[in-house]
């Protein structure tokens, strides 16, 4: 690789997405010089912006990373998702917005990961967010994330959460607040209907703080002086030297590649750190479709879809506002979400397909599965190694976790003038977890925070054995939070910028 002359900041920081985009944010705002490193494209663009897009944004904007093989689903080879965009997943995701629960914390600091109980991370959390409902000790608002409710209004939504109170669960009036157990419509980082990922809230809103966004510059290694991270070599050549440190937010997948190639790792040429990559993790979804007996949004007419347009522009809802998750469930091993469509995705095109078939959409979320996996290289590019089934556990508790949702839809009086059949009848539990289990890239976990042999980097987020090198992203969180992993990610995010900005 020919190389540039060489440019420099006070951090690099690699990966403009949740993390790095309040990272860089930040950082400059205290007054450092930052230079942001991003392999993706703009984000300004309105399949961005609008819920409506993802199908488009999914497949355009995607890293895809390869899986090998895997047994546990009959040699079923996938993909893994990771936004290759400004924002990173943040920018393709489905804009759920979940915190997890205090224990989620509470057991990180446990387990040695000191500052990250949950009323440490609580401030951060309250930092970040701009909620509808108005703070109180739990929320907060002024931030610079918006957080509303699910825009679109759904009588299968409305009928899904009095069927769950029918069957015994608590109504929650916030599952983001004191408690997380029961059922209620989702919430949702979007403004007056529009997305509002991180690189739109911090990035773009920081004036003349503003970070240097390099775009379309993809980080290949860190450089060392000894064990000091020096700079980072990008893939046109330029090399980047950082003054104060290297920031690594490239995601669970992109980050431990990158340490990989920079011989940080498992008998490492720079330093031996045999744990990056390992303890990888991501939630188990039971993913099952039903045909309705009313009208859902995949047979939206010409008519309709003008009369949601303008509800859009008007009020900020409306069909064109809808999510995956519009109404869900805590249970305390599950998250069921609904949404009043039906569609099939590619996974390893990332092309999505909508059915002309009114139908909707229950998704199984696994909470805390014990599958762990690990990323590899193949070459320079990154692999993933996931046995997703393979836990006995975990696949039992995901099948009762599916029984238990079809059995509410089935047996509920609130589910009858909607639910019809399911598109896939019964068979044998395995047998259909095995062609109907999918990721919704939650992967976190393989630059382990802790303080052990088996840690990564330490609760100040210094990868071990080296200097002026940190990480923060979903990749340093030990277990996975309890829902979707976004809303967490902006809170390390934010509490990792003041970390750096206080030099610990």
């Amino acid at each position: 690789m020919r190389t540039r002359p060489a440019d420099s900041a006070d951090y690099v920081v690699v990966g403009a997405g949740s993390a790095g985009s309040i990272v860089a944010s930040r950082l400059a705002a205290s007054g450092a010089s930052v230079i942001v490193l991003e392999a993706g494209g703009t984000d300004r663009r309105p399949d961005v912006a609008m819920a409506i897009g993802m199908a488009s944004i999914y497949r355009r904007a995607n890293w895809l990373y390869p899986c090998t093989p895997d047994p546990s689903k009959n040699g079923f080879t996938d993909t893994f998702a990771a936004g290759r965009i400004v924002g990173g997943s943040g920018s393709i995701n489905a804009m759920v917005y979940v915190r997890g629960r205090a224990e989620d914390y509470d057991a990180w600091a446990d387990s040695g990961c000191i500052g990250w109980s949950f009323n440490d991370v609580l401030p951060h959390f309250r930092a970040v967010e701009d909620w509808e409902g108005g703070a109180d000790e739990y929320r907060g608002t002024g931030g610079p994330i918006a957080v509303s409710w699910c825009g679109h209004r759904h009588e299968i939504n409305d009928a899904f959460i009095s069927a769950a109170t029918e069957a015994g669960f608590a109504f929650n009036p916030d599952h983001n607040g004191a408690s997380q157990l029961g059922a209620s419509r989702s919430q949702v980082n979007q403004r007056r209907g529009l997305r509002c990922s991180s690189a739109r809230g911090y990035l773009r809103d920081t004036g003349a703080d503003a970070p240097r966004l390099r775009a379309r510059t993809q980080a290949v290694k860190i450089e060392f002086t000894g064990t000091r991270a020096t700079s980072v070599l990008c893939s046109n050549g330029a090399r980047i030297v950082a003054g104060q440190a290297v920031v690594l937010c490239a995601g669970a997948i992109g980050t431990p590649a990158i340490l990989l190639r920079s011989g940080v790792g498992p008998s490492g040429s720079v330093v031996d750190v045999p744990a990056v990559g390992e303890n990888f993790q991501d939630h188990l979804v039971a993913l099952d479709t039903w045909r309705s007996k009313v009208p859902t949004s995949n047979t939206l007419g010409p008519r309709e879809l003008l009369q949601a347009t303008a509800t859009l522009i008007t009020r900020g809802d409306g069909a064109l506002t809808a999510v995956p998750f519009e109404a869900e469930l805590f249970t305390e091993d599950h998250q069921i979400g609904i949404c009043p469509m039906h569609f099939t995705t590619d996974k390893s095109s990332g092309r999505t397909t909508f059915e002309r078939i009114d139908g909707f959409t229950v998704s199984t979320v696994l909470l805390n599965p014990s599958g762990r996996g690990r990323v590899r290289l193949d070459g320079d590019r990154p692999r993933v190694e996931f046995e997703r089934l393979a836990h006995p556990d975990d696949s039992r508790r995901l099948l009762d976790g599916w029984s238990m949702s079809r059995e509410l839809i089935r047996s509920q009086p609130a589910m009858r003038s909607v639910a019809d059949a399911p598109f896939i009848n019964d068979c044998d539990g395995i047998d259909w977890l095995r062609a109907n289990e999918v990721s919704i890239a939650h992967a976190v976990g393989t630059c382990r925070m802790g303080t052990d042999d088996g840690a990564v980097v330490d609760p100040e987020l210094r990868v071990v054995g080296t200097e002026s090198l940190r990480v923060v992203d979903a990749s340093v969180m030990p277990t996975l939070p309890s829902g979707n992993t976004n809303a967490p990610t902006m809170m390390l995010a934010h509490r990792g910028a003041e970390i750096l900005s206080r030099g610990a």
